[in-house]
Formats: structure tokens, C-alpha cells, sequence
């Protein structure tokens, strides 16, 4: 009879590959560490993955997931905060806080997994070119939607081409996650996205949005 995996060894498996890839680098690992640090034998291993590298890939699949998912629950943020009652410099302070509040969640997120970016950047591995290629993709998409909305709203210039802002948008999160994979200490997230919301309603902002802005960064 066919050996049948245990239940919850899938999920310890991959939590310790995650932690062993952190450690050593995907190429390093060995799947007999992986298989210490679950606690579950190196035969029991090849009942979930054929090779480490299915467990990397599972485990590169669900963190761009759960990038995307934030991207998506950011945009209902927005949503919920831009129809909440209220009018003048309050509400646009409430909708700065909430968005700050949503991108300290994805910076926490990057934090924590700031190694397998890591790893997905500079360790070589082969075959994830168009995984990340099409996921940047649709983040900028995403992220060019959803300003070329506001522009139709009246809320952010009509000048500003809304790929040109996705570029710039996408690629300052995707350096400071590369950063922080050299960081010893956790930055100060918060700071670093009420930092990035001011530069961007200072430069996209209508002037009146962009003053309240100013008032409330501070």
C-alpha cells in the first residue's frame, strides 16, 4: 500500500525549506536539513516535492500570491477610505493614514521574506525569469489602473502618465526589498512608507490634495 503523507507535513516542510533557503542560499540547501528542521524524514520529503526546487518554486508562487492579494486589498482600502463620509483636510488625512497603514502591511510582508527576494534576484536560479516578468507585469498594470481611475476622479493630475508612475512606484519597492535583504535590523517601515506617500502626493496630487499632504506628513 502506498505511503500516505502526514497531515501537515506539506506546510512544516516548506516553512523549513523557507528558513534553510534564508540560511544557505537554495543552492546549498540540502533537503536532509530541510527535512531536520520539519522533523519529518528525508523519505517522507519526496511524498510532497520531487526536488528542493519544487519546494522553492511552491514557496516563490505563494509569496508573489500574497503580494498580489495586498495589491488587490490596497485598492479596497482606497476605495473604502475615498467613499468614507467627510469632507476638506480631514478626510484627505484619513485617506493618507489609511494608505500608509496598507503599505507599512506589504513592507512587513517584504520584511519577511526579504531573503527568498533575495534569492529570486541575485542567486541565479534559472527558469523564474517569466514568473517574475509576468508578475511585474501585472503589477504595473495594477498599479497604472488604478491611477489612471483617480486621474478620471479628479483626484490626481491629468498629466502624469500613469505607466510612467507604475515604473517608478513598482521599482521603488522592489529596491528597498533588495535593500533590506543586506539588513541586519528591521527599518523603520513606517517612516519609509510616510516617506514615499508625501513624495508621491507632492508630485501627483492636485495642488489643494497635494497641501493637505504637506500638513499632515508632519
Amino acid at each position: 500500500m502506498a505511503r500516505r503523507p502526514r497531515p501537515g507535513a506539506h506546510e512544516a516542510l516548506l516553512d523549513a525549506a523557507r528558513d534553510e533557503f534564508a540560511r544557505v542560499g537554495v543552492e546549498r540547501a540540502r533537503v536532509e536539513d530541510v527535512c531536520r528542521r520539519a522533523g519529518i524524514s528525508k523519505g517522507a520529503f519526496y511524498l510532497h516535492f520531487r526536488t528542493k526546487d519544487d519546494a522553492f518554486r511552491e514557496i516563490v508562487q505563494r509569496f508573489l500570491g500574497a503580494l498580489e492579494d495586498h495589491a488587490r486589498r490596497r485598492h479596497e482600502v482606497e476605495e473604502r477610505a475615498h467613499s468614507a463620509p467627510g469632507t476638506g483636510p480631514e478626510r484627505l488625512a484619513s485617506i493618507f493614514e489609511a494608505e500608509c497603514a496598507a503599505d507599512v502591511d506589504l513592507l512587513e510582508l517584504l520584511w519577511r521574506n526579504r531573503q527568498l527576494a533575495a534569492a529570486l534576484e541575485g542567486g541565479g536560479r534559472k527558469g523564474y525569469e517569466g514568473i517574475l516578468a509576468d508578475f511585474r507585469a501585472r503589477m504595473r498594470a495594477l498599479v497604472s489602473n488604478r491611477i489612471a481611475e483617480r486621474q478620471r476622479a479628479g483626484v490626481l493630475r491629468a498629466d502624469i502618465d500613469p505607466e510612467v508612475f507604475a515604473d517608478v512606484c513598482v521599482g521603488a519597492y522592489e529596491d528597498f526589498s533588495r535593500r533590506m535583504a543586506g539588513m541586519a535590523e528591521r527599518p523603520d517601515l513606517a517612516a519609509w512608507a510616510r516617506s514615499f506617500l508625501v513624495i508621491v502626493y507632492e508630485g501627483v496630487l492636485a495642488e489643494r490634495a497635494a497641501r493637505v499632504a504637506r500638513s499632515t506628513s508632519h
